[in-house]
């Protein structure tokens, strides 16, 4: 993915820029200026980070930037805080490693979410690394594909104990056997439409018609939608299927019955979809005695340079999840009490994570309240809700850029105020309105089961 041209400097995306507007997506070339500088989006092919990479990134986010980083839900790198004069030597270092596509165009469309254990599982069926790195090069060559929405988003999966069956995207290829993955289109593995199998060295002239065929439907819809799953819903699998043909295998029989997701699950050996903490603080492997990766989390994503730094010393290679976590590949043997001893979560039954949060009022321009040192003060206060709900959404505004969709518990910010609403995405009505930040988390950690149905 090196870049070819000369250095120039990004155009940023900023509040006062009119590039900027809902659905956009911060990149390299791209960055998007936020409440504490520019965030730039890094996008790892396979999600296979070097130890040697992570350590000069955290060296360029401590030197251009606030010393921060997040944990992309798409398995990307974000770096915090860069000023405008930093733009270009962070680009420059990017370029040289081979993060950075020759323009913004072809940056924005590389929206590949890989499996992040590929070729450490010995479970998975199929090592789809170097399908995810074929397809990330196609979508940036194919110029055609740079039409595409911004948040239009791809999906790899090889199977086996960290597979993706809870990731939404708009495509997915998930591996059958060693040689074909299914192919589907809108939604997590369980909700996706099948449109039927194809080869592994198939998947990127897949993609392209895919692609082609989705910025030609949506066209010709009064209202044409920005996502998959809308234009499914709209039309149906079946100009797809028709495009398609020659490049796709018939599908499984039992596939070929009943609606959406049907007998999916079992079919890819997954009884419900993997939660991080099956993974988190222990290093699992393919057989006894082998244990390829540890899992260490990291609360809203959150890490310093410094501590991803101090991680790249204890592995030669990192896989950035889907899952706020990173995975350690064949860490030294003191990895686990040196990731604890740097803030790394490493057990499942820490109740930070079912907390989720956006930047708030120290990371974003239209932030009011401490939207993390709430939900901090929410783990604190709140450990049997905690306990018995899947997840409490802090969002700094109605946009819910962390979790737009509805979480059992969410507060909604809005001129330094909480709404608390059950079971909501958002900005969703609520009863318990105008809250102090304090009144807030008094609220949440009050709910009784009875005012939690869905939980």
């Amino acid at each position: 993915m090196t870049s070819t041209v000369q250095s120039t400097v990004p155009t940023p995306v900023s509040p006062r820029n009119p590039q900027r507007r809902r659905g956009t997506c911060p990149g390299v070339l791209a960055p998007m200026e936020v409440g504490d500088g520019f965030l730039l989006r890094v996008r790892v092919p396979a999600g296979v980070l070097p130890a040697e990479h992570a350590r000069r990134i955290a060296a360029l986010g401590a030197e251009h930037g606030n010393g921060l980083i997040d944990l992309s839900h798409r398995g990307n790198l974000q770096l915090r805080g860069v000023p405008a004069r930093g733009l270009e030597p962070v680009t420059d270092a990017l370029r040289a490693m081979g993060y950075v596509a020759d323009d913004a165009a072809s940056e924005a469309v590389r929206n590949v979410l890989c499996a992040p254990a590929a070729g450490l599982d010995g479970t998975a069926p199929m090592d789809v690394r170097p399908v995810a790195r074929a397809l990330d090069a196609r979508l940036a060559g194919d110029a055609a594909l740079h039409r595409l929405p911004p948040k239009f988003g791809w999906l790899v999966c090889g199977g086996g104990i960290a597979h993706l069956a809870a990731s939404g995207t708009d495509v997915r290829f998930d591996a059958v056997d060693g040689e074909r993955l299914r192919v589907s289109l809108g939604g997590t593995l369980a909700e996706a439409v099948p449109l039927g199998l194809c080869r592994a060295e198939d998947v990127t002239d897949v993609a392209s018609a895919l692609g082609r065929a989705f910025l030609e439907l949506r066209a010709a819809l009064p209202e044409p939608p920005r996502r998959m799953a809308g234009l499914v819903d709209a039309l149906g699998v079946g100009p797809f299927r028709t495009r398609l043909s020659p490049l796709l295998l018939p599908l499984p029989p039992q596939e070929r019955v009943g609606g959406r997701g049907t007998h999916l699950m079992e079919i890819f050996g997954c009884a419900e979809p993997p939660h991080p903490g099956l993974l988190l603080g222990g290093e699992t492997g393919s057989g006894a005695g082998n244990t390829p990766f540890l899992t260490v989390a990291f609360p809203f994503g959150r890490l310093t340079c410094a501590t991803l730094s101090a991680l790249s010393d204890l592995t030669h290679e990192i896989r950035l999840t889907p899952w706020r976590a990173l995975l350690l590949v064949r860490p030294v043997p003191e990895a686990a009490a040196q990731a604890a001893a740097l803030g790394a979560i490493l057990t499942p039954a820490d109740r930070r994570l079912k907390l989720t949060a956006c930047s708030g009022l120290h990371g974003c321009d239209v932030g009011t309240t401490d939207t993390h040192a709430t939900a901090l003060a929410i783990a604190d206060r709140a450990g049997p809700l905690l306990d018995r709900v899947r997840m409490v959404h802090v969002s700094g505004c109605a946009k819910g850029c962390a979790h737009p969709g509805a979480a059992d518990v969410t507060l909604t910010a809005r001129d330094g105020v909480y709404d608390v609403a059950l079971n909501a995405k958002p900005g969703a009505a609520s009863r318990h309105a105008g809250l102090s930040p304090d009144d807030a988390v008094a609220c949440v950690a009050g709910l009784s089961p009875e005012e939690l149905p869905g939980a």
